[in-house]
């Protein structure tokens, strides 16, 4: 059997990942896991990594809280933890795409930079020609 955090990650894409960091599964944006039948059955199958990634990432007091919440209602208090598991998981998506896109950024600065000074030009001789009218009239610069 596939993993929770896996499972999730095939269901979700990043951009419905995004949605779920910002506005919750309770935004029904999670549409894979909307109703009881499928969040308590996603909860049944995967409890023990639930919990854990849960209570290694948050604590148990949240899990307390949850609990608390539920009023001892285990069917919501299950619900709970699995929508919880899912919103931290999308989390996990978005912080590792943007990671990804800061590491790419600064490989490709690095690289201009890099391809600028074995051309010879520096950051002013650039600038001077970008500012220069026909700089002006036939350059475009484009940041990446």
């Amino acid at each position: 059997m596939q993993s929770a955090f896996d499972t999730i990650i095939d269901t979700y894409d990043y951009e419905t990942c995004k949605e779920i960091a910002r506005h919750g599964c309770q935004s029904g944006v999670c549409s894979e896991h909307i109703y009881y039948a499928d969040t308590v059955k996603f909860f049944e199958q995967h409890a023990e990594e639930i919990t854990g990634y849960i209570r290694d990432t948050l604590g148990v007091e949240l899990m307390k809280d949850l609990f608390g919440k539920s009023e001892g209602d285990f069917t919501y208090y299950m619900n709970d933890m699995t929508w919880c598991f899912i919103e931290l998981v999308a989390q996990h998506v978005v912080d590792d795409y943007e990671d990804a896109v800061t590491d790419l950024e600064e490989v490709s600065n690095n690289y201009m930079k890099e391809e600028i000074s074995n051309n010879g030009y520096t950051a002013s001789d650039l600038e001077a020609i970008q500012n220069s009218k026909w700089g002006k009239d036939h350059l475009v610069i484009v940041n990446a």
